[in-house]
């Protein structure tokens, strides 16, 4: 018989929602408990989904018996939230991306957790979609030869939708370990995201220990992949040869043997698979159990998902100070921050602004936003109809 796991959600935000559809496909799951400092945003939850629990601090939880956690807060919150959760005895964290912001925060969050026997994951849940397994499937088989270059395009800075993509072409690879990492990037505008400062635009070329390199553009080209546009799950891989483009829910394959593209069965209709939410998170979840219970370690560790974190740290720090950064790195702090402390970034448009304002929810209807979600209306979308304040200095309180 199976061991019923109880779990609870930590920031009732928009992306809770998507580990929540997780937790709800699997039978060995309880959710029991949410906490956010927000009382409307936790009573949403605890109404609209049945869960018994709702606190407003993460204390709170040691009185009741949790066995895992989603910490869906922001990424200022995660390192913090992520280390007071393992000192509960909880079982299992699931750490929504980006895994925090600075690589000394991440290694933290690993060794807190390793000592409390805690294991940690971060929501890279697109492992999990099967056109990122069946790109794998045919690198590991050789079809395209090796591998020389992935190509990364992304819009909506690094830490947002590169993260995902980086994370990507690593698992791909089967987890190659990073030797170098060198950057540039523009900030003319204060540019936010979640409350972190992010770049206008960068690139970076990260050399990997098996010979393959990845070249990172973020916020530059609007030039497209064939068959796909650019976005977090999209990258294209480029070997001896052959070469394939990569999406969550369908994979190009361009070799001697294709006459042109040709589109890889992935043995499921692609409008059934969710990159974010569903399957895929329940996936993650599963997996995590099987390694709570003595398997495998996660393909969504914390231990790989630092070398996606490091990566994007590194060419902050490259274009910091010029150079070629090493790994492992040794620049512990947000590289990006330290750059406007040093005055090295000269702001020309002023104005502070963030892309994700419209999830700020200091100021929004919530009797409307309770009848939007009773409609079925997206989280996301009902945030952006009613938060009239996303280009404004905010905080979060999800």
């Amino acid at each position: 018989m199976k061991k019923i796991y109880n779990a609870a959600i930590i920031g009732c935000g928009a992306i809770g929602r998507a580990h929540i559809e997780g937790y709800q496909l699997l039978e060995n799951i309880n959710l029991t408990a949410v906490v956010d400092p927000y009382e409307p945003a936790r009573k949403n939850y605890q109404d609209e989904y049945k869960i018994p629990y709702g606190f407003k601090n993460i204390s709170d939880l040691q009185d009741i018996d949790i066995d895992i956690v989603s910490i869906c807060t922001p990424h200022l919150q995660h390192h913090q939230n992520t280390i007071d959760v393992s000192m509960l005895g909880i079982k299992g964290i699931i750490c929504e991306k980006p895994m925090t912001i600075g690589s000394g925060n991440a290694s933290e969050m690993i060794n807190v957790t390793d000592q409390n026997n805690c294991k940690l994951i971060v929501s890279h849940q697109r492992r999990f979609t099967p056109g990122w397994i069946k790109a794998r499937e045919i690198i590991k088989n050789g079809e395209i030869g090796s591998v020389s270059m992935i190509d990364i395009r992304v819009e909506q800075g690094l830490l947002n939708w590169a993260t995902h993509t980086i994370d990507g072409a690593l698992f791909c690879l089967d987890d190659p370990y990073p030797l170098w990492v060198m950057g540039s990037l523009e900030r003319n505008t204060d540019r936010y995201e979640r409350d972190v400062r992010i770049e206008d635009s960068c690139i970076g070329l990260v050399q990997l220990d098996n010979s393959s390199q990845l070249f990172i553009q973020s916020d530059l080209s609007n030039q497209e992949f064939t068959g796909f546009n650019n976005d977090a799950g999209y990258f294209s891989v480029i070997g001896t040869k052959g070469m394939i483009n990569v999406s969550e829910t369908e994979v190009l394959l361009f070799s001697k043997n294709t006459n042109g593209w040709k589109s890889i069965d992935l043995g499921i209709d692609e409008n059934n698979i969710k990159p974010i939410g569903g399957q895929t998170n329940a996936d993650q979840i599963k997996e995590l159990i099987d390694w709570i219970e003595g398997g495998s370690e996660h393909r969504g560790s914390a231990r790989k998902a630092k070398n996606t974190l490091d990566i994007m740290m590194s060419i902050y720090e490259s274009a910091r100070i010029n150079q070629k950064i090493l790994f492992p790195v040794s620049q512990m702090n947000y590289p990006l921050d330290l750059m406007v402390e040093e005055k090295k970034l000269k702001i020309i448009k002023k104005g502070k602004y963030d892309i994700r304002g419209y999830l700020n929810r200091n100021n929004i209807n919530e009797e409307k936003f309770t009848e939007l979600r009773k409609k079925g209306i997206d989280h996301h979308q009902i945030m952006v109809d009613l938060n009239t304040n996303s280009k404004k200095d905010i905080s979060f309180n999800t």
